[in-house]
């Protein structure tokens, strides 16, 4: 743990419980391998801050906020970083863990617990940084098979997809490929690549937007729609003036 620990890992802290938030600013600054970006107040402010800072390293999140839930979070954010949830109750734990949070610490949180959950993350996060070809959320490019054949795609070449039945269609400016896959696969595929799901039927290249119109998203002249289900997190997304 010596060599991992020369490291400085970023963490922030989304917490609404005032107490809770200055335990855990205080227990951060007794780990000198630690340094806190951001100790925010809100579900809201959490997500907006993880959305523009993707490059966070362990996320220490409440469960239970008005607004936004740290459940809404995770599923939310287009990339997670290392997750350890604070909560009051066990009750979330599968739901937590099946969104891949790497752990789980009931409140009060002692700091020997604490500690071992931040090594945790500690340890994944280094060996993910050590290897040579990176995670699926560092890569630039993606293999799609169509037609029997595998087609290499820059990620920012993808301007959407779309569902169809069982399959789905990846669109980029010129060409639809049709693969078959879901769209929840394609969705974890993509994530920290600045695609976002907005409509159960499709996932959009944020950086592809020509602009929006009422429910409507309009991508290489193409109508895409907007759920009510999304469009919160697409507008939390975007940067407007």
């Amino acid at each position: 743990m010596i060599e991992k620990t020369k490291q400085i890992y970023s963490c922030v802290i989304v917490e609404d419980d005032d107490a809770s938030r200055l335990i855990l600013e205080n227990y951060i600054s007794r780990l000198d391998f630690l340094k806190l970006e951001a100790s925010l107040k809100s579900g809201k402010e959490g997500f907006n801050f993880l959305v523009n800072n993707p490059d966070v390293d362990i996320l220490l999140l409440d469960i239970n906020m008005p607004e936004m839930s740290g459940i809404e979070i995770m599923k939310s954010v287009p990339r997670l970083p290392a997750t350890i949830l604070i909560t009051t109750e066990s009750g979330y734990a599968v739901e937590a863990f099946d969104l891949k949070a790497l752990d789980y610490l009931v409140k009060p949180v002692q700091f020997e617990r604490f500690t071992k959950a931040i090594h945790r993350a500690v340890d994944g996060i280094y060996f993910e940084k050590k290897s040579d070809y990176g995670s699926a959320e560092d890569r630039k490019e993606i293999y799609i098979k169509s037609n029997s054949k595998f087609y290499k795609l820059a990620y920012q070449d993808i301007y959407f997809v779309e569902a169809l039945a069982d399959y789905v269609l990846v669109h980029t400016e010129n060409t639809r490929y049709i693969v078959y896959s879901t769209m929840k696969a394609v969705e974890e595929k993509l994530k920290g690549n600045t695609f976002l799901r907005v409509h159960r039927s499709y996932i959009i290249n944020l950086r592809k937007i020509q602009f929006i119109e009422g429910n409507t998203l309009i991508i290489n002249s193409k109508h895409v729609p907007i759920s009510k289900t999304y469009q919160d997190v697409l507008y939390s997304s975007l940067n407007f003036l």
